[in-house]
């Protein structure tokens, strides 16, 4: 049964809080930690919902039953959430499942959705739950980086800079956001004069932000994010404890310290030198805050592997195949400039056929294409040729001595690959990884060039390589 997975990461505010509510401009960032829905076809005729990392389902519900409803959908699904972090950690849960489960959605059916239509749908989806609020934390689930944005979606502007080294703190508090918009609204109500020249002034430090941000200069994003969150006291939603974390914060060193959100609770974070993590860190612990690993200028809402481990190290390469450093697959799969290492292996059975492979529906790159009989990535601290036999054995369930055929670089759309490719003959049975293989079948040359098989790229270079392939052959990578 086809299960799609897909992720939408959390959120930081970093300048523009509670104005934007009144559709003035923010700057909102994309964190590392995410949200994961899965989802497929229900075997039952009753949708099923587990939701953990959300605090209610309603999100979860709500967006499947706006989607049913737009789009005439009448099948039951089975959805499943899990998390890098909770909702009791203000980095904005529900938008990130909300985003998700729309996105999950649409790939479980085969729906195209914009960007932009995904941010709109999923932002009334969450007025529709609760009663008030911007948009900007869907626009950062949704887009991802660093997103310039006018309250309700009037501008949505992602633009690509280096990542700020932000620490962030946690109070130990849940904030109610809806609360505290109602809460300003009703300062807005009575002091509209004094609140409207606050506003007015955290724009000024938007705008100033957004060119300092892009400069990349450091000490001006820290001083405007110290100035912005003195506004945000004179707005009474800072607590004695995110006061006290910004204070400590930047008497440890930190270019500049705010509240990050609603306020209320949550999170506070910190601009901070390099020399001065550690004993950033130690300040924020002191005084009760929890310190909270992420990192800004994450990727948007994405398909994600059901099988394979984004996290998982491989080994980056020169051209000449000299070793660099090791980084994520996640990473090398949309990095055209990080060649990673890959072993290919053709085993042929005594009549000189060759064994190709089709792709598990689930691999997160080409999945239900056809490969070589078995292939992988160097992980870290392998050779090419234990990699070979690793891959042998879980992929087809066999050992047997291999022969080393060539070495070849390939850059595809996505990335690059220095490919080393083996050989070896077989004739007994195989034990296929149903995880990891949808089937096997041993093809002669001639079969290959007549019938239409779809094949990664790399399958046709390796072909070409072992003479399996011709130029003009039907195959498509």
């Amino acid at each position: 049964m086809k299960r799609i997975k897909i992720s939408a990461p959390g959120k930081l505010m970093l300048f523009g809080e509670h104005s934007v509510v009144y559709k003035n401009p923010c700057l909102v960032t994309a964190v590392d930690k995410r949200l994961y829905v899965t989802i497929r076809v229900a075997k039952g005729k009753s949708d099923l919902i587990i939701a953990p990392q959300v605090k209610e389902s309603r999100f979860v519900e709500r967006a499947l039953e706006f989607f049913k409803k737009k789009f005439s959908v009448n099948q039951a699904v089975e959805i499943n959430t899990e998390g890098d972090f909770s909702n009791r950690v203000g980095l904005g849960s529900s938008s990130a499942v909300t985003v998700a489960t729309f996105m999950a959605l649409a790939h479980l059916f085969n729906i195209k959705i914009s960007l932009r239509k995904l941010f709109d749908f999923s932002y009334q989806v969450s007025l529709s739950i609760q009663g008030t609020g911007s948009g900007f934390d869907i626009a950062a689930a949704v887009f991802g980086g660093i997103v310039y944005f006018v309250g309700e979606g009037k501008v949505i502007e992602p633009f690509k800079t280096n990542s700020l080294p932000l620490i962030v703190g946690y109070s130990g508090t849940k904030a109610d956001t809806p609360t505290l918009i109602r809460q300003v609204a009703k300062k807005y109500r009575k002091n509209s004069s004094s609140v409207g020249i606050i506003f007015k002034d955290i724009n000024r430090i938007v705008g100033q932000a957004k060119k300092a941000i892009m400069d990349f200069d450091l000490e001006e994003i820290g001083r405007l994010m110290t100035l912005n969150h003195h506004y945000l006291q004179e707005l009474g939603v800072s607590t004695s404890k995110l006061d006290a974390m910004v204070l400590a914060a930047n008497k440890a060193g930190a270019y500049g310290a705010k509240l990050s959100g609603a306020g209320g609770g949550d999170c506070m974070i910190a601009l901070a030198p390099k020399e001065k993590i550690n004993e950033i860190k130690k300040a924020i612990t002191k005084v009760g805050g929890q310190v909270i690993n992420t990192k800004t200028n994450a990727q948007g809402v994405r398909e994600e592997s059901l099988i394979d481990d984004q996290r998982e190290l491989l080994t980056v390469v020169d051209k000449n195949d000299n070793f660099l450093e090791y980084r994520s697959r996640r990473e090398c799969h949309h990095n055209r400039n990080l060649i990673h290492r890959v072993v290919n292996i053709a085993i042929f059975n005594d009549e000189e056929e060759v064994l190709l492979q089709k792709r598990s529906l689930d691999k997160d790159l080409y999945p239900g294409l056809y490969t070589l009989s078995a292939s992988g990535h160097v992980k870290r601290g392998e050779t090419y040729y234990q990699t070979a036999v690793r891959e042998l054995k879980e992929e087809l369930g066999i050992n047997i001595p291999l022969q080393r055929v060539g070495k070849y670089l390939i850059r595809a759309n996505q990335e690059s690959e220095m490919v080393t490719i083996f050989k070896g003959y077989y004739q007994g049975k195989f034990k296929v990884s149903k995880k990891e293989v949808a089937q096997v079948d041993f093809y002669s040359r001639e079969e290959i060039n007549k019938i239409q098989l779809s094949l990664t790229p790399c399958a046709i270079t390796s072909l070409k390589k072992i003479g399996f392939y011709e130029k003009n052959s039907p195959g498509t990578g």
